[in-house]
C-alpha cells in the first residue's frame, strides 16, 4: 500500500515538473554558441556600418568578437546574453543609447509578415492609454501659469502631434508655462521641434538641432516649423524640467530650447543621451538600439552626450516644479506691471509662510476673536483650534481652521476649496486702541483677481 502511494506521489511530481519545465517562459532558454556567434556577428557590423564615430565603432567590434573568442557569450539565456552585450559595450565606450534587450514583441514586430505587424500594432493600445506621452495640463489663473506633465515618450503619430497641438492650445493664454519631461525617456525629436514651435511666431522658423552621421553626406539640420496649428506663444516664459529620466529627444528638446535662451531649465542634470539611432532585430528575440546620429547644438559641435542637459537653476533634492513656481512669483513681482497679478502673486508668496507659524497659540493671541458675527458666522476654539463656523438654519454646520498667515490676516483652511487651497481669508480691522472693531474676507479667484465681502463682519 504504501509503495503504490509513493509511485503514485512521484508521478504526479514528475508530471508537474514536466508542466512547469513546459510552462517555463522562452527567455530562461539557453543560446546557442552558433547563434550568439550569429547575434555578435551582426550586431558589430552594424555599427561599424552606421555609428557615427568610426574609431569607436571598430573597437566595439573588436572588443565584441575578442570577448566571443574566449566564451563570454556561451551558456547563456537570452535575457543574460543580451545584458552582458550591453555591459560589455559600455565598457569600450560609455553610450548609454546602445544597448541590446530581449523583447519577443519588438523582434515580432520587425521581423514578421508586413500584414501581421498592422494587425499586432492596431491590437497594442499602450499609446492610446498613455494619452500618447501627454499626461495633464493645469492652468493657474491666477499666476498666469499653464503646467504640462508630459512622461512621454515622444511619439510621431498623428494622435500624438494632436495631443500635443491640444495641450498647448490649453496654455495659449498664460503667460508662464512649465514643461515637465523630468520622466520622459525620449522618442522621436520631431515632437521636440513641434512644441518648440509654439514659442515663435508662425514663419519664424529656428536653426534647432544638428544631425550629423557617419556619412557626412546625410548631415542634417533640424529647424523647428514654420506652422503648427493654434495660437503661438512667441512672449511666454517658458520653464522646462528636467531629471535623470530625461532622455534622448526630451533631451534634446530642453537642449535646444536652453542653447536658443528660450526655456529656463530647472531641475537635475539629464541622463546624457545624445546619439540618436534605431532598433535592430538581431536574432533570438534580442533587439539593438544602435545610435547612428549625433545631434549638437545649432551652429555648434557640442552636444549633451555623455553631459547631460545642465540646468540654469538646479535643485539638488528640492522638487523642481515648487522651485519653478517660487521662481514665477518672484518674477512676476519684479517685473509685472499687471496690478491685479502682482497682488494674486503676493497672496501665493504670504501663504508659503503658514507652515512656519504653525506654532502660533491661536488662543493667546486671537482668542478675542471667539463669539457670533453677522452672515450667520461663529468662531469658536476647540481642541486647540480656532474654527470658522458657518451656522445657517436646517443645514450642518460648517467649520474651517484658522491659521496665521502674518499678524491679523488668517487663512480659513478649505473654504472655497472648489477654486484652489488657502484661498480665503479673514482680515481682522482694530481700532487705534488695539481693539477688534470687525473683520473682513477675501478670496482668490480663479481669474487672479481678489474678492472682497461688501460688508465687515461685526460681533452680536
Amino acid at each position: 500500500m504504501k509503495s503504490t502511494f509513493i509511485k503514485q506521489t512521484s508521478r504526479v511530481l514528475c508530471a508537474a515538473t514536466a508542466l512547469l519545465l513546459g510552462s517555463l517562459p522562452t527567455f530562461a532558454q539557453t543560446v546557442s554558441d552558433a547563434d550568439a556567434h550569429e547575434i555578435v556577428t551582426k550586431l558589430g557590423d552594424r555599427l561599424v556600418n552606421v555609428y557615427p564615430f568610426p574609431e569607436i565603432s571598430a573597437k566595439y567590434k573588436e572588443d565584441l568578437l575578442k570577448n566571443e573568442a574566449v566564451g563570454h557569450y556561451h551558456n547563456l539565456t537570452e535575457s543574460q546574453l543580451a545584458a552582458k552585450l550591453t555591459e560589455d559595450m559600455r565598457k569600450t565606450h560609455k553610450d548609454v543609447h546602445l544597448r541590446v534587450s530581449r523583447n519577443e514583441e519588438s523582434y515580432k514586430s520587425m521581423t514578421e509578415p508586413r500584414g501581421n505587424r498592422t494587425r499586432r500594432n492596431t491590437e497594442n493600445n499602450s499609446d492610446e492609454r498613455a494619452n500618447y506621452g501627454f499626461k495633464r495640463v493645469e492652468i493657474d489663473g491666477a499666476t498666469s501659469t499653464a503646467y504640462v506633465e508630459i512622461p512621454g515618450p515622444f511619439l510621431g503619430s498623428q494622435e500624438a502631434f494632436e495631443m500635443a497641438a491640444a495641450s498647448m492650445g490649453m496654455c495659449a493664454y498664460s503667460k508662464y508655462i512649465i514643461l515637465d519631461v523630468r520622466h520622459n525617456p525620449g522618442g522621436t525629436g520631431q515632437m521636440g521641434r513641434f512644441l518648440a514651435s509654439y514659442f515663435y511666431n508662425p514663419g519664424r522658423e529656428q536653426f534647432y538641432l544638428n544631425g550629423f552621421y557617419k556619412d557626412r553626406k546625410r548631415d542634417e539640420q533640424e529647424w523647428t516649423y514654420a506652422y503648427t496649428p493654434g495660437k503661438h506663444m512667441p512672449d511666454a516664459k517658458v520653464y522646462i524640467l528636467t531629471g535623470r529620466g530625461t532622455g534622448s529627444a526630451s533631451e534634446g528638446f530642453a537642449y535646444a530650447m536652453q542653447k536658443l535662451k528660450r526655456a529656463t531649465i530647472v531641475g537635475d542634470t539629464s541622463a546624457g543621451a545624445g546619439i540618436a539611432g534605431g532598433n535592430v532585430a538581431l536574432k533570438n528575440n534580442l533587439v539593438a538600439f544602435v545610435p547612428i546620429k549625433m545631434v549638437v547644438g545649432p551652429n555648434d559641435n557640442v552636444g549633451w552626450e555623455g553631459i547631460g542637459v545642465i540646468p540654469d537653476v538646479e535643485t539638488g533634492k528640492d522638487d523642481a516644479l515648487a522651485a519653478t513656481r517660487k521662481l514665477i512669483l518672484q518674477d512676476i513681482l519684479k517685473t509685472s506691471t499687471d496690478t491685479v497679478q502682482k497682488a494674486a502673486a503676493q497672496w501665493v508668496i504670504d501663504n508659503g509662510s503658514i507652515p512656519t507659524n504653525a506654532t502660533v497659540n491661536m488662543k493667546s493671541k486671537y482668542g478675542d476673536l471667539v463669539g457670533k458675527y453677522t452672515s450667520n458666522v461663529t468662531i469658536t476654539y476647540t481642541k486647540g483650534n480656532l474654527l470658522w463656523n458657518r451656522v445657517e438654519p436646517d443645514k450642518p454646520v460648517e467649520s474651517y481652521v484658522l491659521k496665521e498667515v502674518k499678524p491679523d490676516v488668517l487663512v480659513i483652511e478649505g473654504l472655497n476649496a472648489n477654486i484652489g487651497p488657502d484661498v480665503s481669508r479673514v482680515y481682522i480691522n482694530r481700532d487705534a486702541k488695539g481693539k477688534i472693531e470687525s473683520l473682513s474676507r477675501k478670496t482668490l479667484l480663479g481669474n487672479g483677481t481678489i474678492s472682497a465681502a461688501s460688508l465687515p463682519l461685526k460681533k452680536v
